[in-house]
C-alpha cells in the first residue's frame, strides 16, 4: 500500500517532538518509582530489624517470667549484682546549688 505525499520532514518533526514531551515525562516517572522502591526496601529492613529486636524483648521476658536468665550472669557475679541494684540506705536529699547571684558589680 501507497502512503501519497512525503513524510520525510513532517513525521521528523512530530517524532521529535514526541520524544520532547514524553522523554522526560517517562524519565521523571522511572525516576520516581526507582526513589520509591528504595525508600520501600529501606523501610522494610528498619522494619525487620524492629521485629526482630522486639521479637528478643518479648523472649527474654518470657524467660524471665519463668525463671530462666540465659545463663548471662555468672553465678559468682549474682551477688555482687544484687549489691548494685540495692538503692542505698539514706534517705537524704542531694544538695541544692543556688543559681542566683548574690554579688555586685564593681
Amino acid at each position: 500500500m501507497l502512503v501519497g505525499g512525503d513524510l520525510g520532514f513532517l513525521s521528523s518533526l512530530v517524532v521529535a517532538a514526541f520524544m520532547a514531551v514524553f522523554g522526560p515525562v517517562s524519565g521523571f516517572m522511572v525516576r520516581r518509582k526507582w526513589r520509591r522502591s528504595v525508600a520501600r526496601r529501606d523501610e522494610i529492613k528498619r522494619l525487620l530489624v524492629l521485629a526482630s529486636e522486639e521479637a528478643a524483648r518479648v523472649e527474654l521476658q518470657a524467660a524471665e517470667e519463668y525463671g530462666y536468665d540465659y545463663g548471662y550472669r555468672c553465678e559468682s557475679l549474682k551477688e555482687e549484682y544484687e549489691v548494685l541494684v540495692k538503692t542505698p540506705a539514706s534517705s537524704a536529699s542531694p544538695p541544692t546549688i543556688s543559681t542566683s547571684y548574690s554579688g555586685s558589680f564593681n
